[in-house]
């Protein structure tokens, strides 16, 4: 018989429903429909905080299509918890057998979690991951870990009380309870800072961006204009400099371009935050920063049609935050305070602009060069995102 052409990876799974309770049962994600309900469930969670953003459903279904590079290394397992036939939490079990090289164990991730207040649920949902994952040979649970670190990791533990930047992500405080009762015990943390920029650029930082340029680093903008070529040292640069970072995993550069929404960074980057170091003409480090686009996301509820885009295009000039998000430079140039140089310049760049504020991360709390870069700029700890893990 002809194959039936799957487009999602959860339409690979058999059906299958796990009875937790008389009202309460979990069930296997095997299609569209199922993932529409997998996909509303923070709608549920956050329905009464005025913090959440809420996600796109077009960039979520987009992840978990078969052509999706990231699934060429990797399987999953989608679940979702229903109480009395309403949807009220979801995990996903995921396995990225290119991180089970590069770290030389068998572990494998829980991530998408969102559920409701409710214990008994959570510790359900947790368990069916748990034993998918054990099902598959691993013997250590890592999260939340959304598949990739750069899609969201940790559940927050500090700093309820603010929206997330663009790309961050956001999480009730009781989840924090689901991880200690589910026995699970702190990975790693992920710091961000919240820098001021009301307040003066320090003296310091101004003082070390003019040595560096004496010294004969240029610092210039992006070129829109001349993007693929940009683009071909900008990839090379972040697989090098970044090898040694938590969380990477080298994969092959197409990947990296869906990662960071390549064809759509063409229209999306903003040249002003996009600054590169060069030394005789040559990229030797790179700043990159974005407006805060989630003040504006915020309102469009998850739907990015053509009424969405006119939304952003409209109230853009409304956005008022910055976030930085990475920094990459050449080990060869480090410790000459080329990235206090970049850093300078975005700064300068963002009190142009009115921004009131910016974030600075996040950063794996072990990455002592770039938290002291992010203290250096005036940046104050504010929030803490936890991965945990558990042996199983």
């Amino acid at each position: 018989m002809p194959r039936i052409a799957k487009k999602f990876v959860f339409e690979f799974d058999l059906p299958k429903t796990i009875h937790v309770s008389s009202n309460v049962k979990i069930s296997v994600i095997t299609t569209l429909k199922d993932f529409r309900d997998f996909f509303q469930i923070p709608w549920k969670v956050y329905q009464d905080n005025k913090y959440w953003v809420p996600p796109f459903w077009r960039e979520i279904k987009e992840f978990f299509r078969e052509d999706e590079p990231f699934w060429k290394h990797a399987k999953s397992r989608l679940f979702v918890a229903y109480k009395n036939n309403i949807p009220v939490g979801r995990v996903a079990a995921i396995i990225d057998y290119e991180h089970l090289k590069t770290v030389g164990k068998n572990v494998g991730f829980f991530g998408f979690f969102e559920c409701t207040n409710d214990l008994e649920i959570a510790l359900a949902l947790l368990d069916a991951a748990k034993e998918w994952l054990t099902s598959k040979k691993m013997t250590l649970m890592h999260g939340p870990i959304s598949g990739r670190v750069d899609i969201g990791a940790g559940f927050l533990i500090k700093g309820f009380d603010s929206t997330p930047y663009l790309l961050g992500n956001y999480s009730p405080k009781y989840y924090m309870n689901f991880a200690k009762e589910f026995g699970m015990n702190k990975s790693k943390d992920l710091v961000a800072y919240h820098v001021d920029l009301k307040k003066p650029i320090p003296q310091s930082v101004e003082k070390t961006a003019k040595r560096c340029e004496a010294n004969g680093v240029k610092i210039r903008r992006f070129n829109r204009l001349r993007f693929k070529k940009e683009m071909d040292w900008w990839l090379d640069m972040f697989m090098q400099e970044f090898s040694d970072h938590w969380g990477y995993t080298l994969v092959p550069y197409e990947e990296v371009k869906s990662r960071f929404g390549i064809k759509q960074l063409r229209w999306i980057v903003d040249p002003d935050l996009f600054l590169v170091a060069e030394v005789d003409n040559q990229p030797i480090g790179f700043r990159w920063s974005l407006p805060d686009y989630n003040q504006v996301f915020k309102e469009l509820n998850g739907k990015l049609g053509v009424l969405g885009v006119t939304k952003v295009l409209w109230h853009r000039k409304d956005i008022n935050r910055g976030r930085f998000i990475i920094m990459g430079i050449k080990k060869k140039y480090r410790g000459q305070g080329i990235g206090t140089c970049m850093n300078y310049h975005t700064l300068s760049e963002m009190k142009r602009r009115g921004y009131i504020c910016a974030e600075y991360g996040w950063i794996d709390e072990g990455n002592v060069a770039s938290r002291k870069a992010g203290e250096k700029i005036g940046g104050a700890l504010y929030k803490i995102y936890r991965v945990y893990e558990k042996q199983i």
